[in-house]
C-alpha cells in the first residue's frame, strides 16, 4: 500500500527539500519503490537537489490537465522517481493546487512511498499538500520562529486528519542559543525522529546536484537520513561508520 507523506515546515529555508530528496534517495537505496514530487508550485527547487532541473513535462502540466502524472515522472540513475515542477513564470499561469489530491491518487498503487515536498509558508499550496497526503513529516530548525511555524503546520495536519509521522530537527549549529530537542518536542507535541547538523557536505551535495546520501554516502550526515528512512519504512538498520555504530556516533559531537 502506497504511503503518501508530505514533507512540510510552515517556514521557508528550514531544509525540507533537502530532507525530501535525501529521504527519497535513502528509501530507494533500501529497495523501496519511491516517488518524490515537488508541490512547491511558485518556487520549486526539488529538481536541483536531484539533478533534473529542466524537463519538458512537469507537475504544472499535470495540474493543468495537459498531461498524466506518469508523463511528468522521471527516473533517476538510482531508481528514484521524480516529479518536478515547472520553473518558468509561464508555468504559474492557470495553475492551482486545487486538484493536487486527484493527481496524487493517480500515483497511488505501485510505489511504496510518494514524498510530497510542500511549499514554504502556510498558504493554500502548503495546506493542499498536507490535506492531500496521508502523513506529514515536519521539518524545523532549533529556533522559535521555525518551531512556531512548525506548530501551525501540525495544527493544520490535525485539523485535516493527516497523521503527523514525526519531526526532523534540521540545521543544528550546536550553540547555546538553540532550542534543545526536548524543548522542541515539548512545544510541538511530537517526537523528534532525528537531529541533523548544518554541515558543509550538504552544501557540497547541492552544488553537485546530488542528495548527500549519494554524494558522501559514508558521512554521518548521510547516515542520519538513512536512519530516518529506516525508521519511516520500519526497517532494522545498524550502519557502521569508521568502525563505530550509528548510535555511538549520534552521541558524539556533530563535527
Amino acid at each position: 500500500m502506497t504511503r503518501l507523506i508530505c514533507v512540510s515546515s510552515g517556514k521557508g529555508g528550514v531544509g525540507k527539500t533537502t530532507v525530501t530528496a535525501n529521504l527519497g534517495a535513502a528509501l530507494t537505496k533500501f529497495g523501496a519503490d519511491t516517488i518524490i514530487l515537488d508541490a512547491n508550485l511558485t518556487n520549486p527547487n526539488l529538481g536541483f537537489h536531484i539533478g533534473i532541473p529542466l524537463y519538458p513535462t512537469t507537475l504544472h502540466d499535470v495540474l493543468k490537465g495537459d498531461a498524466h502524472i506518469t508523463e511528468a515522472m522521471y527516473i533517476h540513475d538510482s531508481g528514484l522517481r521524480v516529479v518536478p515542477a515547472g520553473l518558468s513564470v509561464e508555468d504559474l499561469r492557470d495553475t492551482t493546487p486545487d486538484n493536487l489530491s486527484d493527481v496524487l491518487l493517480d500515483a497511488v498503487g505501485e510505489p511504496d512511498f510518494v514524498l510530497v515536498d510542500s511549499a514554504a509558508g502556510l498558504g493554500q499550496e502548503s495546506i493542499s499538500a498536507v490535506e492531500a497526503s496521508d502523513e506529514v513529516l515536519v521539518v524545523t530548525n532549533p529556533n522559535l520562529p521555525a518551531v512556531t511555524d512548525a506548530l501551525k503546520t501540525v495544527d493544520i495536519a490535525e485539523e485535516t486528519g493527516t497523521q503527523v509521522t514525526g519531526v526532523i530537527l534540521n540545521k543544528i549549529k550546536d550553540h547555546d542559543a538553540e532550542l534543545s530537542k526536548e524543548e522542541v518536542e515539548s512545544m510541538i507535541g511530537y517526537e523528534v525522529m532525528m537531529e541533523i547538523p548544518e554541515h558543509q557536505k550538504v552544501e557540497e551535495a547541492l552544488a553537485k546536484k546530488k542528495p548527500v546520501v549519494h554524494h558522501e554516502p559514508d558521512h554521518h550526515v548521510a547516515e542520519r537520513f538513512n536512519v530516518i528512512a529506516a525508521d519511516v519504512a520500519g526497517l532494522e538498520y545498524e550502519p557502521q561508520i569508521g568502525g563505530k555504530g550509528i548510535i555511538t556516533r549520534l552521541l558524539e559531537k556533530f563535527r
